[in-house]
């Protein structure tokens, strides 16, 4: 099992991130997910909210107007937003 998570966020247009992180956030319709490294497999649509993810002590932030969907698979985080 990895210790970080990869994270894929894209739009309409391309890339919005790729990176690693050791904790991330998703706003999804059952409520906030929070994705560890060994998550279970999952798909979910997504809210209006923000994704947070942590490197280090530094946590960032992606915000999702539109909604979308996420999908967790294995140690990959992969986010679709729709504008």
């Amino acid at each position: 099992m990895s210790l970080n998570i990869r994270i894929r966020v894209v739009d309409k247009k391309g890339s919005v991130f790729e990176g690693f992180a050791d904790f991330c956030e998703i706003p999804t319709e059952a409520g906030i997910e929070g994705v560890l490294p060994g998550h279970i497999n999952f798909i979910s649509n997504l809210i209006e909210g923000k994704i947070k993810y942590k490197t280090g002590e530094t946590v960032n932030e992606i915000n999702i107007v539109g909604g979308g969907f996420v999908e967790i698979s294995g140690d990959c985080v992969n986010v679709m937003i729709n504008f």
